[in-house]
């Protein structure tokens, strides 16, 4: 663990990420606040806690997945719903009676790299400008 890694406020919900330790595919990277999950080339999940800013309140786990398999994971695990601002995702409030149950068996799937979560991280940009960048 970097320097830089190890001053950083642990999420609530890390305990989640021991289902992955051992997949030599697996790592973490923070994004908007959160905490985004890798595992087999796709970001898998993001756990989310209230923002210092406000900019939102959510405390639980974004599932990443496509809104077509949303029917079939929701057919396997019910207690997970769309979220209300990223609909695209699925979502887990912590403080749902099933949460810890629920990610129990969401995790045992994308451990066996379940195709129904994931999704393929956008390519990085080499080198040249950004947008809105002067010649």
């Amino acid at each position: 663990m970097s320097e830089a890694s190890a001053r950083l406020k642990p999420f609530d919900n890390e305990w989640i990420l021991d289902a992955f330790a051992q997949h030599p595919s697996f790592f973490t990277k923070r994004m908007f606040g959160g905490l985004a999950v890798y595992l087999f080339g796709r970001q898998m999940l993001v756990l989310v806690e209230p923002t210092r800013t406000g900019r939102w309140q959510w405390h639980g786990v974004l599932i990443c997945t496509d809104r077509e398999r949303h029917a079939a994971i929701l057919a396997t695990f019910p207690h997970l719903a769309p979220h209300d601002v990223l609909a695209k995702w699925l979502y887990i409030d912590s403080r749902h009676a099933h949460f810890e149950a629920t990610m129990d068996g969401v995790t045992a799937a994308m451990s066996r790299n379940d195709q129904r979560f994931g999704i393929q991280p956008r390519a990085r940009r080499t080198g040249g400008r950004g947008r809105g960048a002067r010649r």
